[in-house]
C-alpha cells in the first residue's frame, strides 16, 4: 500500500530540497513551454514546412529553442558577483544561490539533450531536402536543382558546418569539465571552458542565412552577456591591484599558507576569492577559500599541492622544500610581473553559519579551510562582546587521514579552547581516519599513563592533558565518526530548532551528511540544513 504524503513530508522535504526544487521545476516547465510552442508551430502553422520536412522539422525547430533558453540562463550561473550580491540581500530567501553549479551543470546537460535531438532531425531533414525536385519547393529552402547530397547539406551549408563545430567544442568542453580531468589538470578545463566565447558565437551565426526564420540566438543572449561582460570587467579591474605577498609558510602534508595583503580588500568569514600567479600560469585563476578573519591585517589561503598548478606554485614558492616561512615581503616575481593577483569575494555557503544558533561544522582534510575563517571570527566576537552573535552553539568536526594534517590549524583551535568563554558553546571533536605506526601508537599509550597520574582529581587531569596528535585537550577520536549516532545524539539535545550543518570535503562524506540531515529532519523535530562549500 502506497503511504499517504502528509503536510509534515512536504514540510520536511522543503527543509533542504524545497527552493532548489521548486525552481527546478520552474526550470523544467520553461523548457517544456519554449520547445511545445515552437514545435506546433511549425506543425500546425508553417504547413508549407511541415508538408516537407513533417515532425523532423518540427522537432529541429522545438529543440532550437530550448537550446535558446538554456544558452542565456547558463550564463547567469557563473556570475558570481552578482550571485554574492543575491546572497546578500532578501532574495537569498527565494533564490538557491548554494547550488547555482548545480543547475549550471543541469542547464549544460540539457544543451546536450535538445543538441541531440536538433541534430538527429535536421539529419533527417537534409535526407528529405535532397530528395527534392520541384525548382519552387526547394527555393523556400534556399536551394537549387539539381538538390545537393545530405552530406553536402550537413557538412558544406552554414548551419551544417558551425553546427558540428559546436558539437566537437562541446565535447571538449563536457569532457574537461568531468571530476577526473579537472581536479589533476585544472588548467586543461579552465582554457577549454572558455571555449564558451567561440561556442555562443557560433551559435549567433549558426541561424544564417535565415531559411526558416531569422538569426534569434543573439536576442536571448545579449542581456546574460552585457551581465558578463560588467562581471569580467570588474574582476579584471580588481585582479590589477597591487598585491604583496607578505608571508609563504610551508606546513606538513603538502599544505602552504599563502598571506597576502591588498588594500580596500574587504571580505566575510567564509567566503573566498581566486587567486593567480602569472609566473607559473598565464590568466589562471584558481579558487581558494579565505582562511583569514576579517580583524586580521591580512587575508590568506591555505593550499594543497595536489595538481599541475599547485604543485608549479609550491615548487616556485619553496624550491627547498623547507618546513615554515619560505618566502616573506614579494612584490614581484622574478619576471617582474606582480607575484600574485587576487579577485574577490565572494559569497559562499559557509558565511551563513550565523543566520543559526546551533551550527555543525565538518571539515575533511584540507576541506577545513572554510571554516578557520569562521572559528577566528567566533574567538574575536567572544573576545570583544561575549557571545556576540545568534550563534549559540558550535560543534566542529574535522576528519584527517594523515596525523600531520592537523598541525597547521591546530593553533587556532588551541587558542580557542584556551579562550575565555568559548569552552561553553565551542566542542571540538578530531577524527584521524589513516594508521598509526607502532611507535607512534606507544608514544601516545605512555602520554596517556602520564595524563593519568598528572593530578588527584578528574579536573586536574582534564586541565593538564594535551592530546598526543593535536596537542589539544580534546581526545582524537580513531576512526570514521558514526553520523547516524551523532545527528541522534542533537535531535535529544537540540529538539525543535533549527540547526546549520556546514561541510567542505569529498563527496562520498557530503552525502551521507546530506542523508542523515533528511533523515532526522524527518524523523525528529529537529530540522537540519544542509549547506555544501561550491565553487
Amino acid at each position: 500500500m502506497v503511504r499517504r504524503v502528509s503536510w509534515s513530508d512536504v514540510s520536511n522535504y522543503w527543509v533542504n530540497e524545497g527552493i532548489k526544487a521548486l525552481w527546478i521545476g520552474l526550470w523544467l516547465l520553461a523548457n517544456i513551454a519554449v520547445f511545445l510552442e515552437v514545435f506546433f508551430y511549425y506543425w500546425k502553422t508553417r504547413t508549407e514546412v511541415f508538408e516537407v520536412l513533417g515532425f523532423s522539422g518540427s522537432f529541429a525547430r522545438g529543440s532550437a529553442a530550448a537550446i535558446k533558453l538554456n544558452g542565456a540562463l547558463i550564463m547567469l550561473t557563473v556570475l558570481r558577483n552578482f550571485l554574492s550580491i543575491i546572497r546578500s540581500s532578501f532574495l537569498s530567501a527565494v533564490i538557491p544561490v548554494d547550488k547555482n553549479i548545480v543547475f549550471h551543470k543541469g542547464m549544460a546537460w540539457a544543451i546536450a539533450f535538445w543538441a541531440g535531438i536538433h541534430m538527429g532531425a535536421h539529419y533527417i531533414n537534409y535526407m528529405k531536402l535532397s530528395q527534392l525536385t520541384d525548382a519552387v519547393t526547394m527555393a523556400r529552402f534556399n536551394l537549387k536543382p539539381p538538390a545537393p547530397s545530405p552530406n553536402a547539406l550537413a557538412f558544406t551549408s552554414s548551419a551544417g558546418s558551425t553546427g558540428h563545430i559546436l558539437i566537437i567544442i562541446m565535447v571538449f568542453m563536457y569532457s574537461s569539465a568531468t571530476a577526473k580531468v579537472r581536479s589533476p589538470m585544472f588548467e586543461a578545463f579552465w582554457f577549454t571552458h572558455h571555449l564558451f566565447i567561440v561556442f555562443h558565437l557560433l551559435l549567433c551565426l549558426h541561424g544564417y542565412p535565415g531559411v526558416l526564420e531569422p538569426p534569434t540566438y543573439w536576442a536571448w543572449v545579449i542581456g546574460p552577456l552585457f551581465l558578463y561582460i560588467v562581471e569580467r570587467t570588474l574582476r579584471i579591474a580588481r585582479g590589477k591591484q597591487d598585491t604583496i605577498l607578505l608571508q609563504a609558510i610551508q606546513h606538513p602534508t603538502r599544505v602552504m599558507e599563502v598571506r597576502m595583503q591588498k588594500a580596500s580588500f574587504v571580505f566575510k568569514p567564509g567566503q573566498y576569492l581566486f587567486l593567480a600567479c602569472d609566473y607559473i600560469g598565464k590568466q589562471e585563476w584558481h579558487p581558494f577559500t579565505i582562511t583569514s578573519c576579517p580583524d586580521d591585517d591580512y587575508v590568506s589561503v591555505h593550499i594543497r599541492a595536489v595538481g599541475d598548478w599547485t604543485n608549479a606554485l609550491a615548487k616556485f614558492l619553496n624550491p627547498d622544500g623547507k618546513i615554515g616561512i619560505v618566502q616573506e615581503q614579494i612584490i614581484h616575481s622574478p619576471d617582474g610581473k606582480p607575484i600574485f593577483r587576487i579577485d574577490g569575494p565572494f559569497g559562499a555557503a559557509s558565511e551563513e553559519v550565523f543566520k543559526y544558533r546551533t551550527i555543525m561544522m565538518v571539515g575533511a582534510g584540507i576541506g577545513v579551510t572554510p571554516f578557520a575563517s569562521i572559528l577566528k571570527d567566533i574567538r574575536n566576537r567572544v573576545m570583544a562582546q561575549g557571545a556576540g552573535s545568534q550563534v549559540q552553539k558550535v560543534y566542529f568536526y574535522w576528519i584527517a587521514q594523515d596525523k600531520g594534517a592537523f598541525e597547521w590549524f591546530s593553533d587556532l583551535l588551541s587558542g580557542l579552547e584556551n579562550e575565555p568563554g568559548t569552552h561553553n558553546f565551542l566542542e571540538f571533536n578530531i577524527y584521524l581516519t589513516g594508521a598509526l605506526s607502532a611507535t607512534e601508537v606507544r608514544e601516545i599509550m605512555i602520554a596517556d599513563e602520564g595524563d593519568s597520574e598528572a593530578g588527584p582529581s578528574s579536573r586536574d587531569r582534564v586541565q593538564s592533558f594535551h592530546d598526543q596528535i593535536t596537542g589539544l585537550r580534546t581526545r582524537t577520536n580513531f576512526g570514521r565518526p558514526k553520523w547516524g549516532d551523532i545527528f541522534r545524539q542533537k535531535t535529544v539535545e537540540h529538539p525543535n530548532e533549527n540547526v546549520g550543518v556546514f561541510f567542505c570535503g569529498p563527496r562520498a562524506l557530503s552525502k551521507a551528511l546530506y542523508n542523515n540531515c533528511r533523515r532526522y529532519t524527518a524523523e525528529t523535530s529537529t530540522k537540519f540544513k544542509f549547506k555544501k562549500e561550491n565553487f
